[in-house]
């Protein structure tokens, strides 16, 4: 028997320069940045990072940009 799954392809065009007029899904204190969770990672604010899943969900991590690049270098023993 073969499972075929369901593919939903959205397309969604993100206005960079107006990150702070999207709809946030949700702020979360932590998230495990991966290579197969991940579309879109870029700072919001100063204290604060945005990234887009591949779900589609607009999530901001309540830690820096570089903190949360650093735990994703360590996390796939990416050596800088």
């Amino acid at each position: 028997m073969i499972c075929l799954e369901e593919i939903i392809v959205v397309r969604k065009i993100i206005d960079m320069t107006m990150l702070d007029k999207l709809k946030i899904d949700g702020e979360v204190a932590n998230y495990l940045v991966q290579w197969d969770n991940t579309l879109l990672l870029t700072a919001y604010d100063q204290n604060r990072t945005f990234v887009l899943t591949v779900d589609g969900e607009q999530l901001l991590i309540r830690e820096r940009l570089k903190d949360v690049l650093s735990r994703f270098a360590q996390a796939n023993l990416i050596y800088l």
